[in-house]
């Protein structure tokens, strides 16, 4: 009886620890990331249904397009003056490239021509795949070929868009005064602009000026260090303003090339209008988002939607083509050296 009762004990011992043992595989998810759990599930669906909706809005406006007169536009243009926007807008990227050198001197001097490298990758990566997947190969590629911290891209990647965004601002002022009537989505815009501006430089003079960061933010504030360098900041915006340039003077070889006629300081509606659209990246290449941009800008000059949509079309790709074939030209390089 005596030897019965002890493994009666044995077994109801082993089964205590065998679910003692088993509740912390039960709870071994804390609760505080069910919620980011929850919403990695949804990320999906959201996305495809961003990508529906953006396709339904896509087919909407194009079952008013005629499609022969977009055939017949996109027929008449000018293909020396298609070659002269694919040619500016290398020089863009090039700015770009230098602009982007500028900011990162602080952290590390990287070689002119290897950035230039970068950047053909890093835009030909944007063209072809979703979101900021760009932003994210030109952060990978400096950590490996250059040892920088990723926070230190990323506090130089905002500083860059930054600059961008004042120097489109300053670019856009003249606009209401060189064409009057226009929208009031217009001047809103700017407006708006400016804000951002404003807000994400101050963030940025704040957090470099602090003498005491905590040790996390210690590669972040090493990458807005060219805030405190009023030279580099002032040269960086100067070379982007040219960016900026080189940009309109694209648009409005595309759209001479196709034919609009309309005044050449409405290029820098369509400057306005194209960046405001593809300022969230929806779709690979923002690949008509871009064109709707282009589209809503020449309206107010009485240009059809068929020849707007013809100047969104070769402008996109006058932007994209040249840089991916730079891009790989310059792999396939690499691999064969």
């Amino acid at each position: 009886m005596g030897s019965c009762a002890d493994s009666c004990d044995r077994s109801v011992l082993v089964c205590i620890r065998k679910t003692v043992s088993h509740r912390p595989k039960e709870l071994s998810t804390p609760p505080s990331d069910i919620p980011s759990q929850a919403r990695n599930k949804w990320k999906p669906f959201l996305r495809v249904a961003g990508y529906l909706a953006i396709g339904a809005s896509a087919f909407l406006f194009a079952r008013h397009i005629d499609g022969h007169a977009l055939v017949r536009a996109l027929g008449h243009t000018r293909p020396s003056l298609l070659a002269v926007a694919g040619l500016l807008a290398l020089g863009q990227l090039a700015c770009r490239a230098s602009v982007f050198r500028t900011l990162m001197l602080p952290v590390v001097a990287i070689p002119w021509l290897r950035v230039q490298r970068f950047m053909l990758a890093t835009s030909a990566t944007s063209a072809l795949m979703p979101g900021r997947a760009g932003e994210f190969m030109r952060a990978y590629l400096l950590k490996r070929d250059n040892n920088v911290a990723v926070a230190s891209t990323v506090a130089v990647t905002a500083v860059e868009k930054t600059v961008e965004v004042i120097a489109l601002f300053l670019v856009l002022a003249p606009v209401s005064f060189l064409l009057p009537n226009l929208p009031a989505w217009v001047g809103r815009a700017i407006l708006g602009a400016a804000g951002v501006a404003l807000g994400f430089f101050s963030i940025a003079v704040i957090l470099a000026t602090r003498s005491r960061l905590p040790r996390w933010l210690a590669s972040f504030s090493a990458g807005l260090e060219i805030v405190r360098r009023p030279s580099l900041f002032g040269k960086a915006l100067l070379v982007e303003l040219g960016s900026w340039l080189l940009d309109f003077a694209c648009a409005l070889s595309v759209m001479r090339a196709v034919g609009v006629s309309a005044p050449a300081a409405s290029g820098l509606l369509v400057l306005l209008a194209v960046n405001l659209a593809i300022a969230v990246p929806a779709v690979p290449g923002n690949l008509g988002t871009f064109e709707l941009g282009a589209v809503v800008a020449l309206q107010p000059f009485g240009v059809p939607a068929e020849l707007g949509l013809a100047v969104g079309l070769l402008y996109h790709m006058a932007q994209v083509l040249p840089i991916a074939t730079l891009a790989l030209i310059d792999s396939l390089f690499i691999v064969e050296r």
